[in-house]
């Protein structure tokens, strides 16, 4: 019997590359990504054609939905191609790949007649909710920084296709694996485990949190996507997301608690001299040529908390995040990862990294003894 295709853009990325190898024994995969396979380790199979093109050139695009066509054409369409960074500078990325290349790719996904068209948005797209309240499915995707807008106007063009083009949106948590491939928290334990004159400084309280969840998780969150994609409601969105958030404070105990056997006690930095200090270093980053991954937006989010309420979710797909995979849970494998593998660690890292411009330091986490 032949299996129904499907068909993956950022099928290099991070993400891209483990769906690949997840969904390929259920659906004939079209994995589409600016990078070769070759490049990163991607999967090959029978069943798994791949397309090196940027969504961005409509044109080239449009030549590989043909031939995709021409080969059975696909039912599904996970879209998880798009462009972030961390600098809060106005990419304009952001607008040739998240706004225009999710445009190109839902014009010709329309011939296609699609079961459906699962967008990857991302929670940080809402903003940051009152203390006390959580952010739920029904949030407006109204947060300022760059990034967030534009998931923000792909959001918003799902609507303009709904007539011709049944969709849901998926908006992720900050999303990690064993190997701490995500920017922040790799950054993160660079500094803590560094001895550096900032190694223990907090901003604030330590308690600016957002969600995170192990991509294991998400692996099956996808699943259960694809497997209710007839049920799901038009532009339904749903959170791969734990409830609540976790804590730098939290994230820090943990982290320097695994690696140096003993609690270390942080020193909090009040939120207004912390957020000056910050536009010093990124004064003095652009002066010398090297910046330091703290950039001076986020000075404005110290100790606020991106709290979330899936709990619909949920119920929606039956899926839940393992309590075992909590962040807190994985920070001694990340840090025994790290120990054990350098290398491999690092590698890692730097391969999530590349093909992207990059505009700051990088930090190497290397073991202290």
């Amino acid at each position: 019997m032949t299996k129904p295709g499907m068909i993956i853009t950022g099928a290099t990325g991070f993400l891209g590359g483990r769906l690949i190898r997840y969904l390929s024994n259920q659906y004939t995969i079209f994995a589409l990504a600016r990078r070769s396979p070759q490049e990163v380790g991607g999967l090959e199979g029978p069943d798994i054609h791949w397309f090196q093109v940027d969504i961005g050139h409509f044109d080239p695009l449009r030549e590989v939905f043909y031939h995709i066509r021409e080969m059975g054409g696909a039912e599904l369409v996970l879209h998880m191609a798009g462009y972030y960074d961390f600098t809060g500078e106005e990419h304009p990325e952001y607008t040739r790949t998240n706004v225009l290349g999710t445009r190109n790719v839902l014009e010709l996904s329309v011939p296609l007649q699609l079961k459906k068209f699962i967008f990857t948005s991302s929670v940080a797209a809402c903003p940051f909710p009152p203390p006390g309240e959580a952010i739920t499915e029904a949030t407006p995707p109204t947060a300022p920084p760059p990034y967030s807008r534009s998931k923000r106007k792909g959001e918003e063009m799902l609507a303009l296709f709904k007539d011709e083009l049944p969709s849901c949106i998926l908006r992720l948590a900050a999303i990690f694996s064993n190997w701490c491939e995500y920017e922040p928290m790799h950054n993160f334990l660079a500094t803590w485990f560094s001895g550096d004159w900032n190694a223990r400084i907090l901003g604030g309280r330590g308690q600016w949190a957002i969600p995170y969840l192990h991509v294991r998780d998400l692996l099956t969150f996808y699943l259960r996507v694809v497997e209710k994609a007839d049920e799901l409601k038009p532009l339904e969105v749903l959170q791969a997301s734990p409830n609540g958030c976790t804590t730098h404070l939290q994230l820090f105990r943990e982290a320097t608690g695994s690696y140096y056997n003993e609690d270390r006690s942080p020193i909090y930095v009040p939120k207004p001299l912390a957020r000056m200090g910050i536009v010093m270093r990124e004064v003095l980053g652009r002066l010398t040529g090297t910046m330091p991954f703290e950039r001076s937006w986020m000075g404005e989010y110290i100790d606020l908390k991106l709290n979330i309420d899936a709990a619909r979710t949920h119920r929606r797909l039956a899926w839940e995040p393992h309590p075992e995979l909590d962040i807190l849970n994985c920070i001694p494998v990340m840090v025994h990862n790290m120990r054990s593998n350098p290398e491999e660690w690092q590698k890692r890292y730097e391969l999530s990294r590349k093909g992207k411009k990059v505009r700051g330091k990088v930090k190497n986490v290397i073991p202290q003894g």
